[in-house]
């Protein structure tokens, strides 16, 4: 089973990548669109609520053996990448490799997002880097 973690802005780039390499056995959990469906406006509020609906989410996965593509809230102000990264943590007592997935295009131009990933990109099982899509 395989966890990634998605650097994308644009979902609909995502959704072509699924669609052209027929990935099946699946679970997208996307942060932006779960916000929007359960109607949070103030995340801070919420938070650790969201965040166990996101770990439920995580674990039922888990348990059905389905590759989760994780999406982080890019347009969040107050997005910390290595809030994002603790969730290693979360998958180190299961046997699960922790993958990312960067379309490039999108973040050629944000340092702190390449200088946080350049940094840890040692605890990555495996990384795609896709230049267009």
């Amino acid at each position: 089973m395989d966890f990634y973690l998605v650097f994308t802005k644009n979902r609909k780039r995502f959704d072509k990548y699924i669609k052209v390499n027929k990935i099946k056995n699946k679970v997208i959990i996307d942060i932006k669109f779960l916000l929007d469906d359960y109607d949070v406006d103030d995340y801070e509020t919420y938070r650790e609520y969201f965040n166990l609906i996101v770990y439920t989410r995580i674990k039922h996965s888990m348990d059905k053996n389905k590759d989760i593509y994780y999406i982080p809230n890019f347009n969040n102000k107050n997005f910390n990448i290595d809030d994002v990264f603790k969730i290693k943590n979360i998958l180190s007592d299961h046997k699960i490799n922790f993958n990312i997935l960067i379309f490039y295009d999108e973040f050629k131009d944000d340092d702190y997002i390449n200088q946080s990933i350049l940094e840890n990109m040692n605890i990555f099982d495996a990384s795609q880097i896709l230049k267009s899509y």
